[in-house]
């Protein structure tokens, strides 16, 4: 990130916009690579705490997320908050312990978050810059 801190990046010129919608994408990435090793493990019998084999659809739909991300989806940056927030309420729920979802969690959620702000200002910015004339087009 060239601007900002690593948590609250600067989202006031196109290049931070573009550091921070990074900095989510990776974060969608890393859960999606992270929970289809987990999986993958849990249908080969080896047991992980919470973990089964349909977290192999959350692992394609992080990597979905991680796709749209890539292109500044509006939709994929919000999604993927949300998805990855109710996944962290959930665990929540069932351990009871704030000590479940983990401190890990938390970086990752201000990853998500700093992409929703990368991709929204990505796109303000963008709309804001006229469009250039094509080579060998008629100016007018």
């Amino acid at each position: 990130m060239n601007s900002g801190n690593w948590y609250w990046p600067d989202v006031s010129e196109l290049d931070g916009a573009k550091d921070a919608t990074k900095y989510g994408m990776w974060c969608a990435i890393i859960v999606a690579a992270i929970t289809a090793i987990l999986s993958v493990l849990a249908i080969m019998g080896v047991g992980v705490t919470g973990i089964s084999a349909s977290a192999l659809v959350d692992a394609v739909m992080f990597a979905g997320i991680a796709y749209g991300r890539s292109r500044y989806s509006r939709f994929a940056a919000v999604a993927g908050f949300v998805l990855y927030l109710a996944e962290k309420i959930y665990t929540y729920v069932q351990t009871g312990s704030i000590l479940g979802v983990g401190v890990l969690a938390i970086v990752v959620l201000f990853g998500f978050l700093n992409g929703i702000r990368g991709v929204f200002a990505y796109q303000k910015l963008l709309a804001a810059v006229p469009p250039e004339v094509a080579p060998g087009a008629p100016v007018a």
